[in-house]
């Protein structure tokens, strides 16, 4: 069937009050973001309701979760790293894929890529605006890692966080020492806090090394190796775990 004549359509959407025309959008579904995109296509009027924040946060509210727009591999270090590309999910067109090594996180509509080229470097991805960020390292030299990216708006409900601050959080076993360190960066600062350093109960190095020394002796396992996948964030808290004793931290 032929589409409407031009001059039918814009005496429809005319004739639709403002407040009708965002009840109708409200109620697009959500299996596929392209109907919002195709809807804001067909005239000034309904891409600027589309467009308009509140409205995008009622959609969110509405719709609850949102869809899923791509699937990014993460696999452990051990099996190698990740093929570097988004597997798309969705018609919508997204901004071009950025270069990186390894997937590592995703939080309020952010992606965290750790990618390497003349060093390696933290990249903060907003894969709806196309919004890149790129970070030094922590300056932990890691053995093994996980990390975790977040909004770091105080009571953000967390449907619209597009261009806020946020903080990534980097927790490693040092190459150096084999100790569990951590450090967490500001993007308002644009710098990374103090390490810290998780406390194994022992007094000196000496200890540790006897320890572990006799750990290698008995055939076990005492060097406490972060594991390589995604913290559990639970309000503002992220828990990641450790490999011997499957502890909490």
């Amino acid at each position: 069937m032929a589409p409407p004549p031009p001059e039918l359509m814009d005496d429809v959407t005319a004739s639709l009050a403002p407040d009708l025309l965002s009840e109708i959008l409200l109620r697009l579904p959500l299996d596929d973001p392209e109907h919002l995109f195709r809807a804001a296509l067909v005239c000034k009027s309904w891409l600027r309701t589309i467009c308009d924040p509140a409205f995008l946060r009622r959609y969110s509210a509405f719709h609850g979760s949102p869809p899923l727009l791509g699937l990014l591999h993460r696999r452990q270090v051990l099996q190698g790293d990740p093929a570097p590309r988004l597997a798309r999910t969705t018609a919508v067109p997204l901004f071009p894929d950025p270069a990186f090594r390894r997937a590592l996180d995703c939080h309020h509509g952010r992606v965290l890529l750790h990618a390497s080229d003349d060093g390696w470097y933290l990249i903060v991805w907003d894969p709806v605006t196309g919004e890149q960020h790129r970070l030094p390292e922590s300056g932990i030299p890691w053995l093994i890692y996980s990390a975790a990216v977040f909004c770091a708006v105080s009571g953000c409900d967390h449907l619209d966080c597009h261009g806020g601050p946020f903080r990534v959080v980097f927790m490693a076993t040092d190459d150096d020492d084999e100790l569990v360190k951590a450090s967490v960066y500001s993007s308002e600062t644009g710098a990374w806090s103090t390490r810290v350093t998780l406390d194994d109960g022992y007094q000196s190095w000496e200890e540790r090394y006897q320890a572990r020394y006799q750990a290698i002796c008995r055939g076990e396992l005492d060097t406490p190796y972060v594991q390589p996948r995604r913290g559990a964030l639970v309000g503002d808290e992220i828990y990641f775990t450790l490999r011997n004793g499957n502890a909490i931290i």
